[in-house]
């Protein structure tokens, strides 16, 4: 393969950014000025179809893996002892009377409301804001 014939691209990388970009310079016309995809997308017009509505059982099998994904986060936080008030809310939500299972879920309901504000305001994770919201716990947040 010759320098000329070789794909061509940039890679843009900052050591500093959690990010990487790269930037393709390659195009997919031929030298004659045809678009291969478009001669695709115009013999294959079916192919392309929309995005079917999700089902109710996918929709539980969502909820039921973001919620053993937010439990596991609270796990985790246990496990780390970061940030401290994980742990004193389980154990004041234990001591009042709460299974631990239920005082998880309570937890990670508190984490997924501060997940959805995080990203509805555009905003990095308040960790202040959530240790108030753990420390307020059985009374959910909002």
């Amino acid at each position: 393969m010759t320098t000329s014939d070789r794909p061509r691209f940039r890679v843009s990388a900052d050591r500093q950014a959690s990010s990487r970009r790269v930037r393709y310079v390659e195009t997919s016309r031929p030298d004659d000025g045809s678009c291969t995809l478009c001669q695709l997308d115009e013999e294959n017009p079916s192919s392309i179809e929309e995005k079917p509505a999700m089902s109710h059982d996918t929709e539980q099998e969502e909820e039921a893996f973001a919620e053993a994904t937010l439990i596991q986060a609270i796990e985790n936080q246990l496990e780390a002892g970061e940030p401290a008030a994980t742990q004193a809310t389980l154990n004041k939500l234990t001591l009042v009377g709460y299974e631990r299972e239920e005082s998880l879920q309570m937890m990670a309901l508190v984490l997924a409301h501060e997940i959805r504000r995080m990203l509805a305001e555009d905003r990095p994770f308040d960790g202040a804001a959530y240790e108030a919201m753990l420390r307020n716990l059985p009374e959910m947040p909002e």
